[in-house]
């Protein structure tokens, strides 16, 4: 009896000293910012677009959610959000914000000057999506949704789709930052277009980055996936389309194999010469299965062996001209530096990586091997 009376004492007296969490932030007294795009307005301007959630009445009590979509204009963007606040009825959070787009002027300069707002604030979130925008990134925020679905969502969806089909890398403020700053290792974020067709936005590519500027060059999604295999970077699902036979070239469109990629593999070896880096080979295993090829039904083993080396062929060449075109951009997607500062540090030079890097000799071996071609036989 005592001895509980005791530890009641004690703990009554512990609770006096406990810290409380003093600083909080109500949903009710908040507005929430789900997307934040950038543009230049001019060459000392630039127009921060911001999609504000009207929460209003919950969709469990039968209400629907609707955006409200600012566009300012300011000197910085921390001056682009302040003057937000000043037309906004209630105090304005970006906790919740799950997308980034940059318009492609802006990407083209040093996107570190856009971001800094966002590394700054405590309350950013570090896992939201950034893309870049062909033209305007308050272009795609002022359609305002696609069908019953609202652009933030939509777009983010788009992006995650991606990612998850191997055709995107999963780029993040957090990685955003964390690469910018890495000599040795380049980046590529989802490349955003709008497709008068089917009137909505669409994923065409990746746009490659050099340190924390846009190169201009943006890569198709086959060849976005291509680089990501070799990067080691396989998603959910990959998925290769390619053009094989001798009539391919004449308009036959059953001399097309689609290959459902189940396993990859890739590695890169080096060579050394005079103290530096003089060629780097990447190895690409990749092992998948049939899903469409109209020419036949493979009837015999020899078949699917010459499918699978004409790929291997095929995907060699597209590897090689890849890589040509990632030294062109002086984009180290593949990490080449941070190998070399990692596993062979006697030939690592940052200072001069950014005019060792073109010159290196890149080369791309790929090896197709076709493990079933479907249940009919």
């Amino acid at each position: 009896m005592k001895k509980t009376l005791y530890l009641s004492i004690v703990f009554s007296v512990s609770l006096l000293f406990l810290t409380s969490c003093w600083d909080q932030e109500l949903l009710k007294e908040s507005k929430l910012i789900y997307g934040a795009g950038f543009d230049y307005e001019n060459e000392n301007e630039i127009r921060t677009t911001f999609v504000v959630r009207n929460l209003g009445v919950p969709v469990s009590q039968g209400g629907v959610y609707s955006n409200r979509v600012l566009s300012v204009v300011g000197s910085s963007p921390r001056d682009t959000r302040l003057r937000m606040d000043r037309i906004i009825s209630k105090q304005v959070t970006a906790s919740k914000n799950q997308l980034i787009l940059l318009g492609d002027e802006v990407a083209k300069h040093d996107i570190d000057h856009m971001f800094d707002i966002l590394y700054r604030d405590p309350k950013s979130p570090l896992d939201a999506r950034v893309a870049v925008v062909d033209g305007r990134a308050e272009d795609i925020f002022n359609l305002d949704h696609i069908g019953d679905t609202l652009i933030t969502e939509f777009s983010t969806n788009l992006i995650k789709g991606a990612e998850n089909k191997t055709e995107a890398p999963r780029m993040t403020v957090e990685k955003a930052f964390r690469y910018s700053h890495d000599i040795g290792q380049d980046y590529a974020f989802p490349y955003i277009s709008y497709n008068e067709e089917v009137d909505a936005p669409e994923i065409s590519g990746i746009a490659l980055f050099h340190q924390s500027k846009y190169t201009g060059v943006v890569l198709p999604p086959f060849d976005a996936t291509l680089l990501l295999l070799m990067a080691d970077a396989k998603s959910k699902k990959a998925s290769i389309v390619e053009k094989i036979g001798k009539d391919h070239d004449k308009g036959f469109l059953t001399q097309t194999v689609t290959i459902n990629l189940q396993n990859t593999k890739s590695d890169i070896t080096y060579s050394f010469e005079g103290g530096k880096v003089s060629k780097a080979v990447v190895h690409l295993e990749v092992r998948g299965n049939i899903e469409e090829y109209p020419q036949n039904h493979l009837f015999k083993e020899s078949q699917v062996e010459e499918i699978a080396d004409e790929l291997s062929k095929k995907l060699t060449e597209r590897g090689n001209e890849l890589l040509a075109k990632l030294q062109e951009a002086n984009c180290d997607f593949l990490g080449i530096g941070r190998d070399l500062n990692a596993y062979h540090h006697e030939a690592w030079h940052p200072k001069q990586w950014n005019q060792e890097y073109p010159e290196v000799d890149l080369e791309a071996k790929v090896k197709v091997k076709i493990s079933e071609t479907g249940i009919i036989k």
